[in-house]
């Protein structure tokens, strides 16, 4: 069984995985320790495909370029 440590191990190496934030070498190392381990494949699966539905399905507001204008000139008051 594991434990609450190797749980966060796990989702913080899914998530550099597929943020892409690992070298090609470290992203190897990752893969060849979890290789075959269920947990880790079903993580993975379930995390790409959240992705992928956000991706997919949100979209970001649209903004004028006179609303970015007023929030520099706010920040600059500040």
């Amino acid at each position: 069984m594991r434990g609450p440590n190797d749980y966060q191990e796990l989702r913080q190496n899914v998530d550099l995985i597929l943020d892409k934030a690992l070298t090609r070498e470290a992203q190897n190392e990752v893969m060849k320790k979890v290789e075959g381990d269920p947990e880790f494949e079903k993580a993975m699966k379930t995390e790409r495909t959240f992705r992928e539905f956000v991706r997919k399905n949100v979209t970001r507001p649209k903004v004028t370029p006179e609303f970015i204008q007023s929030i520099k000139d706010q920040v600059r008051i500040h």
